[in-house]
Parts: C-alpha cells; sequence; structure tokens
C-alpha cells in the first residue's frame, strides 16, 4: 500500500449537516417537498450535478433552476457545520508521522475542497488531489483513479481506495484498486459489501487498525 487514496465527504469529513442544509434549501427555493431530500441523498457522493440530474430530471424540473437554486444557499458560510469524523485528525497525523503516502479522489470541486482542507489544517497532507475539475468522466468512471496512477506513476496494486459510498468502490473495482469501505457515512454495510471491498471499517477506530496494518 503506497498510497492511500481518500474520499472526502462522508470519508474523511461529515459534511451530512452541510449537505442536508443546503438541499433544504433549495427544496424550499423550488417550493419542492422536503421528502425529496431521501431520494437526493442516494446521489451523495457523484458530483453534485449528477446528483441534480438523477433525482429532478425525472421530475422535469429545470437542472440548471435546481443548480442555482442549491448554490444560492451559501455553502462557504456554512462550512462550520462539518467537522471531521471523530478520530481522523489523529489517524492522519499517525500515518503521515510512518511515512504514509496519501492522496485524495473525491466528487468535491477543488475550490470548496481546498478552503474545507485548509479549515482543518490538511493543506500538507494529500498529494496529489483529483477532483471532477481534473477529470471528464466522475465517479464510479476510473478516470479518477486512472489519474492518480498517472501522476504517481503507481500501479493500481499499489493505491487503496478509502470510501463510504458505492461510487467510490465501484470506481476502484473498475480501475484495478484495492478498496476499503467505511461504514460512517452515507451507506449501510449491505450496499458496500456488494461492491466487493477488501475490507469493512465501521468506525474510526476499526478503520484506524486495518490502516496501520496494511501501511506495516
Amino acid at each position: 500500500m503506497k498510497l492511500i487514496a481518500w474520499d472526502f465527504d462522508g470519508t474523511l469529513v461529515d459534511s451530512r449537516p452541510l449537505i442536508e442544509a443546503g438541499m433544504a434549501h433549495a427544496l424550499d427555493a423550488l417550493g419542492q417537498p422536503r421528502s425529496l431530500m431521501a431520494e437526493w441523498l442516494k446521489y451523495v457522493g457523484l458530483p453534485v450535478e449528477a446528483g441534480i440530474r438523477n433525482t429532478f430530471g425525472p421530475l422535469g424540473l429545470d437542472y440548471d433552476t435546481v443548480l442555482k437554486a442549491y448554490r444560492s444557499f451559501g455553502h462557504a458560510e456554512h462550512e462550520h457545520l462539518m467537522r471531521p469524523f471523530e478520530g481522523i485528525p489523529e489517524l492522519l497525523e499517525e500515518l503521515r508521522a510512518r511515512g504514509q503516502r496519501m492522496g485524495v479522489a473525491t466528487s468535491k470541486r477543488t475550490v470548496p475542497l481546498l478552503r474545507q482542507m485548509a479549515r482543518f489544517g490538511w493543506e500538507a497532507f494529500f498529494d496529489p488531489i483529483i477532483t471532477p475539475d481534473d477529470v471528464t468522466h466522475g465517479k464510479p468512471h476510473p478516470e479518477t483513479l486512472e489519474l492518480m496512477q498517472a501522476r504517481t506513476g503507481l500501479a493500481p496494486e499499489d493505491i487503496l481506495m478509502v470510501g463510504d459510498t458505492p461510487f467510490d468502490l465501484d470506481m476502484a473495482r473498475a480501475a484495478g484498486v484495492p478498496s476499503l469501505a467505511v461504514g460512517h457515512g452515507f451507506y449501510p454495510q449491505e450496499a458496500l459489501a456488494a461492491c466487493g471491498p477488501r475490507a469493512y471499517a465501521p468506525d474510526t477506530a476499526a478503520l484506524r487498525d486495518i490502516l496501520l496494518a496494511w501501511s506495516a
């Protein structure tokens, strides 16, 4: 395991309160019932544009109108709603101290990602960082991890993808990259197990045990 490729939202950071606040704002602005949030949340882990198309396209709602309503929330002003999962900052520090190389493979755009990383003091922890701004095809297409391989010169088997969604794990499988599923994010164990991860970590303590064993 020469490189850990981390997903960000739902894996390192509990961003669910921020995501749900933005969704509630958009649904209210559109005059749509908040019950739609359950469907919209099914697509967390994909780029936000894909989630909007998948949720609202079948309802006949205009994509640009929904995206404008979602972005009008002012996510940057509400990032105090985000928190690293308990134990994650300490785990990242420990892995870094052991010389473990780490990158990020995310569906979050570059500007908010870097801003949020700076908020947590993680600017120097990850290289490379691959976002939807760097690829033509987002998760679960393998392009993100293929680009990570190209930038690092590593083989697929040298990378471990750590994520909380089927989109992370399906991307890894398509790229020939081993994966590790975490259970503190958006999806239940059953949904993740179907995607063939090498292991499952229900919480940060289990995640630490697995990663430290594999990085020894």
